[in-house]
């Protein structure tokens, strides 16, 4: 019960502070709201980089086109020769019949290149061979290997589809955007900090003659600074609240916006950080409570030996 008691008086203080210097406080929540929701924005970019990347990554393949007269079972050796390489991840042979099928859906909307095919004798198509890597830099090694002896007369040409540049570009923004995020992050931190610092002096300053009389009818200084520790709590708290609604907000209107941009995919936005919220709360959550809490105690205790 006397804790109880205890708890309850020093959370009216700190109320009490945070009303009779609603205008800091309110600026602090601001600065903080900015830092929280940089911090979110630094995260969301990396999120979308990392899924463009792996999008990209999924379409950079090895198309190898046999001859027409290639022999079935050296072209399904081949097949099997490729599939057991540790570098490739799979390796999808097409026969010609099924490429012909193929080509002529592709071509369904352009009805001279269908009339030139029905004029040609038989199928002009060989079989196909598409292989994707399990690593970028595995592909300079399996187009390599595709030169083997066995197989080579049987092939009629190689397609490596590359979009290793795009993948640099991609990196690369997301490296400035983190350095640009960072800096950002360290600049809203610091002017927290100084917020936090001064709000807390301003509420001492205001109560001084009440802190005055606590500290001579013999209040402990953790008892007079905790008020002041809760109060920046509370207001990080309320910073917390606010800049996750902005980011709920911002997640659900641009997703739609970046769909088009990733071929009709999910960017995957939305989805991490409904899987990653708990952590990212913890995270934040606790990193500026005990920001806050340091800064406040640091500066009850700086102008209560004045």
């Amino acid at each position: 019960m006397k804790l109880l008691t205890k708890t309850t008086r020093l959370l009216k203080a700190a109320l009490q502070n945070i009303v009779r210097n609603a205008w800091l406080g309110i600026a602090t929540i601001i600065v903080l709201v900015m830092a929280l929701t940089s911090v979110n924005l630094l995260i969301g970019v990396n999120a979308l980089i990392q899924d463009a990347v792996v999008l990209l990554e999924e379409k950079i393949d090895v198309t190898v086109f046999f001859k027409q007269d290639a022999n079935e079972a050296l072209v399904t050796q081949a097949k099997f020769f490729i599939s057991d390489l540790p570098q490739v991840k799979s390796a999808e042979l097409v026969p010609s019949n099924e490429a012909l099928e193929r080509f002529k859906e592709r071509h369904a909307n352009d009805p001279e290149i269908l009339e030139a095919l029905a004029e040609l004798d038989g199928n002009p198509l060989g079989a196909t061979l598409r292989i994707k890597a399990r690593s970028t830099s595995d592909y300079p090694f399996i187009m390599e290997t595709l030169k083997n002896p066995q197989f080579a007369d049987a092939i009629e040409s190689k397609s490596y589809d590359d979009h290793s540049e795009s993948i640099k570009n991609v990196q690369s923004i997301g490296e400035n955007s983190r350095l640009i995020g960072m800096a950002l992050i360290g600049i809203f931190a610091l002017i927290g900090i100084l917020i936090v610092f001064n709000t807390i002096r301003v509420a001492i300053y205001t109560q001084r003659e009440e802190i005055g009389i606590m500290r001579l009818v013999g209040a402990s200084s953790l008892f007079v600074r905790t008020p002041f520790v809760i109060q920046g709590i509370l207001l990080a708290a309320v910073a917390l609240l606010i800049s996750a609604a902005l980011v709920a907000l911002g997640v659900a209107w641009i997703e739609p916006v970046l769909t088009p941009l990733y071929d009709g995919t999910d960017p995957g936005l939305k989805r991490y950080f409904i899987e990653h919220w708990l952590r990212l709360l913890a995270i934040q959550g606790g990193g500026l409570a005990l920001l806050v809490g340091i800064t406040s105690w640091v500066a009850a205790g700086k102008y209560l030996k004045r």
